[in-house]
């Protein structure tokens, strides 16, 4: 098995503080995560890399197919019929981050299987905060996911 690494960062709108269940940016594409002809992995790693140093309590929610996003700092939610296609969640907890002067880290050892339906190739999310973080710029967030194929 590899892992391979895969990036995707939410475009924020400056807005101040979210507040808890809204959406954190928009819809994230992790490109060719799987294969058209294997379609399972296994999601080994996750990396939460926050520029203003929020730390805030956040939940990747996984689709294994794009969905009409929730409109940035909107409270989430998806259609029935999207979250219908909801494959899990990332849980990222205030206590998981690592602080630095100006920034943080957060990251998961996770075991967690990935199955993409109808021949899919990509995986989809979109980050929902729990808190009010209140971040600096437009790319102040960076996930990257560790998925072993």
């Amino acid at each position: 098995m590899t892992v391979r690494v895969f990036e995707a960062s939410p475009t924020l709108q400056i807005i101040g503080a979210y507040t808890a269940g809204d959406a954190v940016g928009g819809l994230l594409t992790f490109e060719n995560v799987c294969s058209a002809f294997e379609p399972s992995a296994r999601i080994v790693g996750a990396l939460l890399i926050d520029d203003a140093a929020q730390a805030a309590v956040l939940d990747l929610m996984l689709f294994d197919r794009s969905f009409t996003a929730t409109a940035d700092a909107d409270e989430w939610d998806p259609s029935d019929a999207d979250l219908e296609n909801c494959i899990g969640a990332v849980h990222f907890a205030a206590a998981d981050y690592i602080a630095g002067k100006d920034s943080s880290v957060a990251y998961l050892v996770l075991d967690r299987p990935l199955v993409l339906l109808d021949g899919g190739t990509n995986l989809y999310a979109q980050l929902k905060t729990e808190g009010t973080p209140t971040y600096i710029t437009a790319g102040d967030l960076t996930l990257k996911l560790f998925i072993e194929v």
